[in-house]
């Protein structure tokens, strides 16, 4: 199976209108590491970029970061995510976001088919068992610095690609409110997976999420939006009851306050937040071997609507 979401991925970044910026990095004398990065620059460097035209380009990065298998849609103030085939890959190999990068000391994120590429997470992408080591590489960067010429090799380095596309974006701006989002379904697979359940089991991935308001506390809002008011549905070949209601938000300890008060709590460490609650409001769980239907937690409308 040779499914090309990396050169699919780069293929459709390559469409996006926008300042680019092009790496050329050649072999030296204590590396052999050479090729081409081309960045992207979506609204890194002009916070003016962030205008209506980045929906577009928020859709189309959302789009690349699950490989192209997913679709990416944008209705009555809510992102729609639809993943009808290999879902682990689209989601766990690709769009799950944790490749971490420094540029001058600042931590920047990655994610991406070009994560499968680097093998990153190396456990994750093992247990899905699917690999690519394509010539193209697409990677999504969540980033306040343009990346340099020391990032481009790391990453060249690590995909042992040729030429690798960036998708550069601040985490509040309209492209990166739009990946977070898109990540509705991901975040389902996510917990079905810190779980120990076989995802490769799953056919197919569903979901859509309320739109908060962009502004300055969008870090807060964009978990709330997904922990309290993501909606997915997961169709699998066999499920295990036992952990129907562990896999939605509200099993969690930390459930029922603000992200804003979570956060801090937990003394501005993500790694220190109990996992449980990094799961949609509400999951669906269709299992095709018996045909029966399994519902864990609900859509908060008290703290959704705040944020709306």
């Amino acid at each position: 199976m040779n499914l090309e979401v990396n050169e699919k991925a780069y293929n459709l970044l390559d469409t996006i209108e926008t300042e680019r910026k092009v790496i050329n990095v050649e072999g030296g004398e204590n590396s052999n590491v050479s090729g081409e990065v081309i960045v992207l620059d979506i609204g890194v460097t002009d916070k003016t970029k962030d205008a209506g035209s980045n929906v577009k380009s928020g859709i189309t990065t959302a789009e690349a970061a699950t490989g192209c298998i997913g679709k990416i849609s944008i209705k009555d103030g809510k992102i729609y995510v639809s993943i009808p085939e290999y879902p682990s890959i689209a989601t766990l190999s690709c769009q799950m976001a944790g490749w971490r990068f420094k540029i001058n000391n600042e931590i920047a994120i990655g994610s991406g088919p070009a994560k499968m590429a680097a093998r990153v997470p190396k456990e994750t992408i093992e247990r899905i068992g699917y690999f690519e080591n394509p010539k193209k590489a697409a990677l999504l960067l969540e980033t306040n610095i343009m990346p340099n010429e020391e990032t481009a090799r790391k990453i060249l380095e690590k995909t042992k690609a040729k030429k690798v596309i960036i998708a550069a974006f601040r985490d509040d701006s309209v492209v990166g409110l739009i990946n977070v989002l898109a990540r509705v379904v991901e975040m389902g697979f996510y917990r079905l997976d810190y779980l120990k359940f076989d995802t490769n089991r799953a056919v197919s991935g569903e979901g859509f999420v309320p739109i908060p308001k962009l502004n300055t506390e969008i870090m807060y809002t964009s978990n709330d939006a997904l922990i309290y008011g993501a909606d997915v549905t997961i169709n699998v070949n066999g499920w295990d009851e036992n952990l129907t209601d562990k896999i939605s938000s509200s099993s969690s300890p930390a459930y029922g306050k603000p992200f804003k008060d979570i956060f801090p709590e937990a003394g501005g460490d993500f790694y220190k937040i109990d996992l449980g609650i990094f799961a949609p409001a509400k999951i669906t769980i269709i299992d095709t071997k018996n045909n029966k239907q399994y519902v864990s937690g609900h859509i908060n409308d008290d703290i959704i609507n705040k944020i709306s």
